[in-house]
């Protein structure tokens, strides 16, 4: 399973940053399907436990877009019975997500932690994210947009710019290119957790 710990960036800098009911409570709106829900886990940290990589990798990229968490993805099997709080759970998923949280502080990035398939997904999502990261505020319009699944033409439409600008837009943010590399995100997830679970 994919157990989530996200920790507020300088949170001790800014106080203000720190209204976590509100971001558990905007969390778990954007992102509903945690098989147990976001919790404060303390008191600058959330966390969550996923069953399905397609949603972890949402979250992951989401969460790195906005730049204000460190996020780390602990890959592992995890005792059950689930309980009703993600809090009270426990199992090597969870130990590995408060490792991959650690080391996202190092690096900037989010981190991956569990098998040797891991250490690959934590390699091309670090560079997804690199890319993403480098997008202007007018590439990340059109991109967001991309991602949606608007067509160049409905992108045009929507920003009321020409359809050859959203070209150029998309080509100089990578969308094409970083978009294509989420399956092979997708697949290292997925193998990260076949491998542990054969364990």
């Amino acid at each position: 399973m994919y157990a989530l710990t996200v920790d507020r960036r300088a949170s001790r800098e800014d106080p203000e940053s720190l209204a976590m009911l509100e971001h558990r409570d905007r969390f778990a709106a954007a992102f509903p399907k945690a098989r147990l829900d976001w919790q404060i886990s303390a008191g600058d940290e959330l966390q969550a436990l996923y069953e399905n990589a397609g949603d972890t990798l949402t979250v992951l990229l989401s969460l790195a877009d906005e730049g204000e968490w460190h996020v780390g993805l602990g890959i592992g099997p995890v005792t059950t019975p689930l309980p009703d709080n993600v809090n009270e759970a426990t199992g090597s998923a969870f130990v590995s997500a408060r490792e991959a949280v650690s080391a996202s502080k190092e690096s900037g990035y989010p981190a991956v932690r569990g098998s040797e398939w891991a250490s690959h997904a934590q390699a091309v999502l670090a560079l997804a994210c690199a890319v993403r990261e480098r997008r202007t505020d007018t590439a990340r319009e059109a991109t967001d947009l991309a991602e949606q699944g608007y067509t160049q033409q409905r992108i045009a439409q929507e920003l009321d710019i020409a359809q050859s600008s959203v070209s150029r837009r998309l080509s100089s943010a990578l969308w094409s290119q970083e978009h294509s590399v989420h399956p092979t995100i997708l697949t290292f997830l997925e193998l990260a957790n076949d491998r542990s679970e054969d364990r």
